[in-house]
């Protein structure tokens, strides 16, 4: 189990970032130990939830946000061939979301100026990823997203977690 902990503290600090994005939608960027540092994980759960990082913070509807990335999550690890079991997993993982009012800047146009800035709700959404024998952070994903205070989104969620997982490594037999 020392040499477990051993590599992963070596892969993280070789650690590989992506990031995408593209008009309309979220910013995602993960971070992640080499993906023979996953190999000895086969089952995967769930930590309590996060708090959102700052400026962000929970709201009305990040509870149920929370939640329904947990269902995509697990679906998803099952997908790659992980299997979940609770507390006492190889991996754990934790996830957190909150919005917060940000300033965008608007597109200069003839009669206005190139600071004119308009007020938005953002929300992010965080998953991270930890070993469940040393608790050490392997995995860390974030989301973030113009959005709508009154509703989820569902379609844009369930994209950004697809965005956010891609990188994730499969299981192998």
């Amino acid at each position: 189990m020392k040499a477990i902990a051993i590599v992963l503290a070596a892969t993280m600090a070789a650690c590989q970032a992506t990031t995408a994005s593209g008009p309309g939608s979220s910013q995602v960027q993960t971070t992640s130990a080499q993906a023979a540092a996953f190999a000895p994980f086969r089952t995967f759960g769930f930590r309590l939830a996060a708090e959102p990082p700052s400026p962000y913070e929970v709201s009305p509807r990040a509870f149920e946000v929370e939640r329904r990335v947990r269902e995509m999550v697990s679906a998803e690890l099952v997908r790659r061939g992980y299997t979940e079991t609770g507390s006492h997993a190889d991996f754990l993982v934790r996830i957190g979301a909150g919005s917060a009012r940000v300033d965008k800047p608007q597109p200069t146009t003839t009669g206005g100026t190139e600071n004119d800035l308009q007020s938005i709700t953002a929300g992010e959404v965080v998953v991270d990823v930890f070993d469940g024998g040393t608790s050490q952070q392997v995995w860390h994903a974030t989301a973030k997203a113009e959005i709508d205070p009154e509703r989820i989104n569902e379609p844009g969620l369930e994209a950004a977690v697809q965005r956010m997982l891609t990188p994730f490594p499969a299981r192998r037999e």
